[in-house]
C-alpha cells in the first residue's frame, strides 16, 4: 500500500522541478545546492525528494513529455497539427541544451526508454498528419529521431541554432502546393 504524499511534500517535488527546469532553461546543470538556493528547501529536502541528479533529470524530461500529450491531445483531430507539436519538440531540445546534454551521457536504457516515450507522444499525429498528405511519402516515424540528431548538431556547432528548425521541418513536411498531388518537389 502507498502511503499519500504530505501536501507541503507536494508542494516542495514540485518547486524543485520548476527550479530544475528554471536552471536548465538559464544553461546551467542543476545541482542539490543549485536548486536548495532557488527554492529556499534545504539540501536534505532535495535529496530526499531525489536521490542523484538523473532521477531529477528524468523526472524534468517526463514532465515535459506530459506537456507533450497533453498539446498533442488537444489538437488531436487536426492532421496538421504535427508541425507544430514536432515545432515545440525542437524549440524544447535547443531552449534545454542542458537537460538534453544530461540525457545523451545518460545509461542507454534511459535514453531509449526516452526516445520510445517521445514516439509514443508523437505517433498519432504524425500518422494523421501523414495521412493527410502533409508529410513526404517517404517519411516515417523514425526519421524524426534523425531529423533530432541533426538539430542537436546545430545545438552543439551553430550560435544560433532555431534557425536550423524550419529547415529541418520542411525536409519533412510537403509544400503546401504539393499536399493535394502527394508528391515531393524534385
Amino acid at each position: 500500500m502507498t502511503v499519500p504524499r504530505r501536501s507541503d511534500a507536494l508542494r516542495n517535488r514540485a518547486s524543485i522541478i520548476r527550479a530544475a527546469e528554471e536552471l536548465v532553461l538559464r544553461g546551467t546543470t542543476p545541482s542539490p545546492a543549485r536548486i536548495a538556493r532557488l527554492t529556499g528547501l534545504g539540501q536534505a529536502t532535495v535529496y530526499r525528494h531525489f536521490p542523484d541528479r538523473r532521477t531529477l533529470l528524468l523526472t524534468v524530461a517526463r514532465e515535459h513529455l506530459g506537456l507533450l500529450v497533453e498539446a498533442a491531445g488537444r489538437d488531436a483531430d487536426d492532421p496538421a497539427a504535427f508541425r507544430a507539436l514536432l515545432q515545440a519538440v525542437m524549440a524544447y531540445q535547443v531552449s534545454m541544451r542542458p537537460l538534453v546534454d544530461a540525457l545523451r551521457r545518460f545509461p542507454e536504457p534511459d535514453r531509449r526508454g526516452h526516445v520510445r516515450r517521445l514516439l509514443d507522444v508523437l505517433r498519432g499525429p504524425f500518422d494523421r498528419s501523414r495521412a493527410a498528405g502533409h508529410l513526404r511519402h517517404d517519411i516515417v516515424l523514425d526519421d524524426v529521431v534523425v531529423v533530432l540528431t541533426m538539430l542537436q548538431a546545430a545545438v552543439d556547432l551553430t550560435p544560433d541554432p532555431r534557425r536550423a528548425i524550419p529547415v529541418l521541418l520542411d525536409g519533412l513536411f510537403l509544400p503546401e502546393p504539393d499536399r493535394a498531388a502527394g508528391s515531393v518537389r524534385r
